[in-house]
């Protein structure tokens, strides 16, 4: 609220300090006319429709409304139709900077929302890859692969964040060899926090010459490649995966044997980070949605969260469509599965002899959601034949602010039916 008073005052200034301009301009060059409403070619209309495109509605009628005592006291007839016009200008362009405004709000979120799952997807590869790669070295001994160690973290985000953070320092640790490294997380109110630890916790220095370059250059510095004399090996600040100018963690690694002190380890090390906190940033937005849809994963639940915020705040349409599929017929979820788009999501889940299959299709509307049922459709009557096509159901559910509430009767509905 304090910033939108600070941008209104600043409109309502730039207005006022425009026309101030204008009219001492006028005055000097033509005192008999200084808001040039007799000219052929107008300076003062030109004016008030810049400022209206540039700074909205309310620039355009501060400006008006400053030239009023101008034309009631210097010029010797009021320009009453001359007001009235320029009005009418100004409503205009005004309704054409709300239009457009919006239109590029809404291009924004929509691409803010792809960015993010593009670097969704390109961390989870990279982890695959370090996991399947080098990683996986490290556990030939044991039954077990960093994706499990990653899965069992995100786990205990939702119960014990504690212990995750723990498991996360020893997953660092084992896998990458830190001796000696500490986690800090910023608070809300800008500060970082310590939050977690590999041996004794390593002080936290803002004005260390290597904390200083990885701000300023925002990528991963160690030691061996930067000049500058520090406390630290290394320094991997943690970028917000929608925002990539802000800083929300420091690992900071005092101790790494020398070997495994190289770019491609420290990387590791900064894409292990990089999932764990938007994994954290994730379980924080649906903590409270969790305990309640247990039967749906936290990942699909977040989907769901973050489409709902976009409609709530700028009317953007998602829908979800679900299916209802015998469970003699389980092999259909796959077959629809390999038909929906990268951006799509799939989950499902057994209630009785049913499987509910829950499809989210973001930012698509009732005609998109329409479309893709009608494909899925006749894909499953060209492969199955109408009589299996025809006992599969199906419903379309918008995204909205009930979207939690339609949910949960869906599925209560579900269990209360004896057959699919």
């Amino acid at each position: 609220m304090a910033k939108k008073d600070i941008a209104i005052k600043f409109v309502v200034g730039e207005a006022v300090l425009f026309f101030i301009i204008l009219t001492a301009v006028g005055f000097y060059f033509n005192p008999k006319d200084p808001l040039f409403i007799h000219s052929t070619v107008n300076p003062f209309v030109l004016l008030e429709l810049t400022i209206t495109l540039f700074y909205g509605l309310t620039g355009g009628l501060v400006f008006l409304v400053a030239a009023v005592p101008v034309f009631r006291f210097i010029y010797p007839q009021f320009p009453l139709s001359f007001l009235l016009w320029t009005l009418l200008l100004v409503l205009i362009a005004g309704e054409f900077f709300s239009y457009w405004k919006r239109r590029i709000e809404l291009s924004e979120e929509e691409s803010t929302y792809f960015k993010s799952k593009l670097r969704k997807q390109t961390n989870d590869f990279i982890l695959l890859k370090l996991s399947h790669d080098q990683l996986e070295k490290h556990y030939l001994v044991k039954p077990i692969s960093i994706r499990t160690v990653l899965e069992k973290i995100k786990k205990e985000l939702i119960n014990n964040r504690e212990k995750a953070f723990g498991n996360l320092m020893n997953l660092i640790s084992e896998a990458f060899f830190v001796r000696r490294g500490t986690l800090y997380c910023k608070t809300p109110e800008g500060n970082f926090k310590l939050a977690a630890s590999i041996g004794e916790p390593v002080k936290l220095d803002m004005n260390d010459p290597l904390i200083r370059e990885a701000i300023e250059e925002e990528r991963t510095v160690f030691l061996s490649s930067s000049s500058s004399q520090s406390n630290y090996l290394a320094v991997v600040p943690v970028f917000d995966i929608s925002n990539d100018d802000e800083i929300i963690a420091f690992f900071l690694i005092k101790d790494l044997p020398f070997r495994y002190l190289n770019a491609d380890n420290i990387l590791s090390i900064n894409v292990a980070l990089i999932w764990f906190m938007a994994e954290l940033e994730k379980t924080e937005m649906v903590k409270d949605l969790v305990n309640e849809f247990r039967y749906l994963p936290v990942d699909f639940i977040v989907e769901v969260q973050t489409v709902k915020i976009l409609y709530e705040k700028f009317g953007i349409d998602s829908y979800m469509v679900v299916y209802k599929i015998p469970e003699n017929l389980k092999d259909i979820i796959q077959f629809i599965q390999n038909k929906i788009r990268g951006v799509d999501f799939l989950v499902y889940h057994k209630v009785n002899n049913c499987y509910m299959v829950y499809i989210l299709l973001p930012l698509s509307s009732l005609s998109s959601a329409e479309g893709f049922s009608n494909r899925i459709s006749n894909e499953l009557k060209r492969r199955f034949g109408s009589e299996i096509k025809n006992k599969i159901t199906e419903k379309f559910i918008k995204v909205d602010r009930e979207i939690y509430k339609s949910l949960k009767e869906e599925t209560d509905r579900t269990r209360e039916e004896k057959e699919c």
